[in-house]
């Protein structure tokens, strides 16, 4: 009966957009989660480049100590 195929094919349709709008939620939180993770990495890459600095005046430090 049309009328019935009609109703499955709208619940179909409510269905699909039920789906979508938590495809839409899981995506916004894995882009918030992609951003504080990735802040994180900024972070530590400015930590780790800091600790090669301190690392080379060390060294020069220790050169210039030595050649005394």
């Amino acid at each position: 009966d049309l009328e019935a195929c009609l109703m499955e094919k709208e619940s179909t349709i409510k269905e699909l957009e039920r789906n979508l709008q938590e495809q839409k939620e899981i995506i916004s939180n894995q882009c918030c989660e992609i951003r504080l993770l990735n802040e994180n990495l900024n972070s530590e890459t400015r930590r780790a480049k800091s600790l090669e600095r301190e690392g080379d005046r060390l060294r020069s430090e220790i050169s210039l100590l030595e050649s005394k």
